[in-house]
């Protein structure tokens, strides 16, 4: 260790590296879009009620996403489709900032689900081709959070001190998917297909958080404080590919859908951060403050692929069972961004590698993530319930794949969800004489009351925690949205 380095160190027996530990988890949010759940989001009425059970085909529009292969037996291929999604979510994160300190969002959104359609070559019988826009991702939240309170903290002041500490959050995602899709029909029952989508995604996220300790006789005394801000924004363009293969036979559909790993196109990123502790003599000797910025870095998002099986059976004459499972591959570690230059660091005296030592092995602007193995599962059952009424009924699983949703200190990061969903849904559909389609539904998506480790506390501030409290399972957190779905397609199937 340099000895530039040494000279902030006190007696109090903790390491240099311990305390920055301490400051610097404050750098952390406490929760993150579900960005990280792979099945909050399903396209087109019929599977969105359906569970997401659309794998084997589910012979309308959104088989050009589902299974590019299965249009070939799609029988009145639609020329367009549009669906809008209205949904309120509501989240509740119980102790987040310490006992009985709760933080609360409600969101009202609105977005266009998917437009897409099927055309039928008259001279190319064995041939089908799609296209499809969808809204993949769609999230916005934002904590904000001011909390005062009389603590005796510093030994150097007489009695109990004003404790302020504010903590805001705001994050907002948006991936948009556009592509087309070609089937080409083996024989009566077999078909194989390919889908090609571009992929457009934008993230804008900020966490910052700041305590302070003033004196409480009104003297102008030193105020003691730590503050921390991370800001950053990316948009990333990539492609997909997803090969298909199809079976449809009077009383048995089957399908098998992989997306391939995405490669990508172009992307930049701007980012900043600082972080600084003041006037905390009794844990670090003097004053320090790291801050930096950087515009137009380049960035990579990565989507690592999965593979979905999915099989529907007739169930007599007027019903269907439709089952999907889909794997969502894992990945390795990797940064979206990672803009190479040093921090300006005060006092001057620190040096760069000494940074880089304590702040993590990577640069100090630097962002990464990685991911687990995921499957979800999904089941639905439509039924005829009268000459031109369907009923639709759907459940699926929503998993978390995020391989480190907690904050690790030798990582820039944001912590995001910790828990798993889960979404029941129901809808009717209409036929009219003109041959047009009108689908109304209701989804239900909620999580368990799910336990998680609080890393801020604002009830126990002291020096030897950098004034962000002490951490811990006392957290919990519970998540639960509705979702109305409305539909229009034209040429939909005959009854």
């Amino acid at each position: 260790m340099s000895e530039s380095f040494r000279n902030l160190d006190s007696p109090n027996g903790l390491t240099m590296k311990t305390r920055l530990l301490l400051f610097c988890v404050a750098l952390s949010s406490i929760i993150n879009a579900q960005d990280y759940n792979q099945w909050s989001e399903h396209f087109g009425a019929r599977a969105s009620l359906l569970g997401g059970a659309a794998s084997a085909g589910l012979g309308d529009n959104a088989t050009v996403y589902y299974n590019a292969a299965a249009m070939t037996f799609v029988e009145n291929p639609s020329m367009s489709i549009s669906v809008n999604a209205y949904r309120v979510r509501n989240l509740k994160l119980t102790d987040a900032l310490g006992d009985g300190i709760n933080l609360k969002n409600t969101q009202f959104s609105t977005a266009p689900n998917l437009i897409a359609g099927i055309v039928e070559l008259k001279k190319r019988k064995r041939l089908r081709l799609g296209y499809a826009v969808i809204t993949r991702r769609s999230f916005s939240g934002k904590f904000d959070n001011l909390y005062q309170a009389s603590y005796d903290i510093l030994s150097t002041t007489v009695g109990e001190e004003n404790f302020v500490a504010s903590y805001n959050y705001q994050y907002q995602l948006s991936e948009y998917w556009a592509g087309f899709g070609i089937s080409y029909r083996l024989s009566d029952s077999w078909s194989i297909g390919l889908a090609h989508y571009g992929i457009y995604r934008d993230v804008k996220n900020t966490i910052a958080h700041s305590t302070s300790v003033l004196p409480n006789d009104g003297s102008t005394g030193d105020v003691a404080s730590v503050s921390t801000n991370i800001t950053f924004n990316y948009w990333n363009v990539k492609g997909v590919f997803k090969p298909s293969i199809a079976l449809s036979v009077e009383n048995f559909k089957f399908g098998i859908v992989a997306t391939l790993p995405s490669f990508n196109i172009m992307g930049k990123a701007s980012i900043y951060r600082d972080y600084s502790i003041i006037n905390l003599d009794e844990l670090i000797g003097t004053d320090v403050t790291f801050i930096d910025r950087a515009d137009g870095v380049k960035a990579i998002h990565k989507e690592n692929g999965s593979l979905a099986i999915g099989v529907s059976w007739r169930l007599g004459k007027k019903a269907w069972l439709h089952f999907t499972n889909e794997t969502f591959f894992g990945g390795k570690y990797y940064l979206l961004f990672n803009p190479e230059q040093s921090p300006s660091v005060y006092p001057t005296t620190i040096a760069d590698s000494t940074t880089y030592r304590y702040f993590g092995d990577q640069n100090f602007l630097a962002y990464g993530e990685e991911s687990e193995a995921r499957t979800n599962i999904g089941i639905g059952l439509e039924t005829k319930i009268a000459k031109r009424w369907d009923l639709y009924l759907g459940a699926r699983t929503d998993f978390l794949f995020n391989e480190r949703p907690y904050y690790d200190f030798r990582r820039v990061g944001v912590e995001s969800s910790k828990w798993n969903l889960y979404h029941l849904s129901m809808g009717l559909v209409h036929l009219n004489k003109k041959n047009k389609k009108y689908t109304v539904g209701f989804e239900y998506g909620f999580s368990p009351k799910t336990p998680y480790y609080r890393v801020l506390d604002f009830k126990t501030p002291t020096v030897q925690n950098g004034l962000i409290g002490y951490g811990g399972f006392d957290a919990s957190a519970k998540q639960f949205s509705f979702k109305l779905l409305l539909e229009i397609e034209i040429g939909g199937e005959k009854h």
